[in-house]
């Protein structure tokens, strides 16, 4: 199914919109702005699925906070920090070369070389676990997870084949389907932890679901393309997954190590928090994270996968248009994130324990200094994809030296005895330094892309 067809329902619906309003002009104006432009169609189609996902995990978070206590959530926030920054090392990074050929052989060779890797790469994390679990447990202080390590084997590779996938979808606009698997995951994810959590599983009950939000949809995915892509798949060869292992080679070299960098310095927070407080801090920042991050993720998530798949395209077509259509979606992105993610931000104290339970005051106030970050993330992040313009290493150097920060922030905060509320600021500090020197770097990554293809 192409972009055109699966957006089809929805065009027509902005369609008839604009008749309905037709009346005022700045309502019709407004449709008719997103009606004709793909980026928008497109996050609309992945965000619809994708909010009705976030509803779910809005209105079952008051039950799920009920069930479980701070330290189990803080328990969750380590695995997930954990599997996030493993999980990175699951294809090399490879699957973010698929919107870059111009050949379905080339982008379907480096499909199989992606699901090869994945099998290697669990096998290996599978060899770490069972020799080498304890050291890593008494070296990075995972003593708070050691009886679910194994969970993150399962967990690995979930989440690496649902990436996989994922990003074949994108590369073929079949945000449609994308949209499905998001619904799945939302609602698969917080029934699991419901009716875990009413059975007393404690931690690994919040741990099941995190895997399930993660993996759900797999099977969805994987149909669409075998329906679809069943003979481009025959193409696949060992020949030629070597020919694009080594054209595409940037992305292991550069771009794998800049992910993994940049998930440690976005992950550390939870670990470096166990270290210097303890689980209940934790978990109160898991539970204010997700909340001052939950409403702007929506729309934040769509536009990045939106923007990356109109972007790509215009890459591939050497436009001219790549500057003012960047500039123009940091600004739309800028007016949305303040008064979204900073009216609840400011409300938080007040609301959280209304919600959640008393028990859970003190995450309200972790959402203030937090929202500094997220604001810049929420901006930022859906327009940040230095590999399409071939500037990996870029973006390699930019996250070691984030992570470089964010390590003597914490080390800062631990030897000058901050309070958590000012550690929380030093933190939200430096990661809005590095968008904003992010954002010079897709400037100028641009202007030299735009130059050489004249």
């Amino acid at each position: 199914m192409s972009g055109k067809q699966q957006q089809g329902p929805i065009t027509r619906f902005l369609s008839h919109l604009i008749q309905i309003v037709n009346k005022n002009t700045y309502t019709a104006r407004a449709l008719a702005f997103i009606l004709n432009n793909p980026l928008y169609k497109g996050a609309i189609i992945l965000g619809s699925g994708t909010a009705v996902a976030q509803m779910v995990g809005i209105i079952t978070m008051p039950i799920i906070t009920r069930l479980y206590t701070p330290s189990d959530l803080g328990v969750l926030a380590v695995y997930s920090s954990t599997l996030a920054i493993v999980g990175i090392g699951a294809t090399l990074r490879y699957e973010f070369a698929y919107s870059l050929p111009k050949k379905d052989e080339d982008a379907t060779n480096l499909f199989g070389l992606c699901l090869i890797l994945l099998s290697v790469t669990t096998t290996f994390f599978a060899l770490i676990l069972l020799f080498g679990g304890d050291l890593l447990i008494n070296y990075f202080n995972l003593s708070t997870v050691e009886q679910y390590f194994w969970f993150l084997l399962a967990g690995f590779f979930g989440m690496g084949l649902y990436t996989i996938l994922n990003y074949w979808a994108i590369r073929q606009r079949d945000y449609k389907r994308i949209t499905q698997t998001k619904i799945n995951q939302g609602a698969g994810g917080s029934v699991c932890k419901i009716l875990l959590g009413i059975l007393s599983f404690g931690p690994m009950g919040l741990i099941i679901g995190h895997i399930v939000s993660q993996i759900a949809g797999i099977g969805t995915l994987a149909h669409a393309m075998w329906k679809k892509e069943r003979e481009n798949l025959k193409t696949a060869s060992l020949s030629g997954m070597i020919h694009v292992s080594i054209k595409y080679k940037s992305f292991p070299i550069f771009d794998f190590p800049a992910s993994i960098i940049n998930t440690i310095s976005l992950q550390l927070p939870p670990l470096m928090l166990l270290a210097l407080y303890d689980s209940q801090t934790v978990g109160f920042y898991a539970l204010a994270q997700m909340l001052i991050v939950l409403p702007g993720s929506v729309i934040s998530t769509s536009m990045g996968q939106a923007y990356l798949g109109e972007t790509s395209k215009m890459v591939r077509d050497k436009s001219q248009e790549l500057r003012p259509f960047y500039v123009q979606t940091l600004k739309h992105l800028t007016m949305i994130a303040i008064p979204l993610i900073g009216i609840l931000a400011l409300c938080a104290p007040f609301v959280i324990p209304i919600i959640f339970g008393e028990v859970w005051r003190e995450a309200g106030w972790y959402c203030w200094p937090l929202a500094i970050n997220v604001i810049a993330g929420f901006v930022v992040s859906p327009t940040s994809f230095l590999h399409i313009y071939g500037y990996n290493h870029w973006r390699l150097m930019l996250n070691i030296t984030r992570t470089i920060g964010v390590f003597i922030g914490f080390y800062m905060c631990q030897l000058l005895g901050f309070s958590i509320f000012t550690t929380l600021i030093v933190y939200s500090t430096i990661i809005s330094a590095m968008y904003i020197i992010m954002i010079k770097l897709n400037l100028k990554a641009i202007s030299n892309f735009t130059m050489s293809s004249t």
